[in-house]
């Protein structure tokens, strides 16, 4: 998909130090057909977020120069037009991670996580559960009716 016409729907930042962390997260989200820029620290990540727009961000906690918090802070006193979905990521073993503001995050997903429901949860992100939900509901004739399996086992 060339840059220029890249929208913020199909835009994700993954903010992580760890390279092969970045590398499988690209390509997980590459596969459900999003664009992805990666960085290693919280300051990159706020340059990003200076520059485009995003659906999703998924945020490392622990992080050279600049970590999560900070990320997340800054995101507070500078929101957004578009407020992106933000997805913590982190290792962290003990409970800091729930001290992170819940107006900016909605989730957090702890290391280490499994590639498929990682790559589920961002394109719902991205394209909203609304449209992913209405691709698979049938469409109803006005009067129509769905049946759900015998009759006889409906209760009353």
């Amino acid at each position: 998909m060339d840059e220029r016409t890249t929208t913020a729907s199909t835009r994700v930042l993954v903010a992580d130090d760890d390279h092969a962390i970045r590398q499988l997260v690209r390509t997980i989200v590459r596969r459900e057909r999003l664009e992805a820029d990666c960085v290693c620290d919280g300051l990159e990540a706020i340059d990003m977020l200076r520059q485009r727009k995003y659906a999703v961000i998924l945020l490392d906690l622990m992080m050279p120069r600049l970590d999560g918090f900070g990320v997340i802070e800054y995101m507070k006193q500078n929101p957004p037009a578009n407020k992106p979905v933000v997805l913590v990521i982190t290792a962290y073993a003990d409970q800091k991670f729930k001290t992170v503001d819940p107006e900016i995050v909605a989730g957090v997903l702890r290391k280490p996580f499994e590639v498929a429901d990682l790559g589920n949860l961002v394109r719902l992100c991205a394209t909203g559960f609304d449209r992913e939900i209405s691709h698979k509901l049938p469409t109803l004739q006005p009067g129509a009716s769905i049946h759900f399996g015998d009759e006889a086992e409906r209760p009353n």
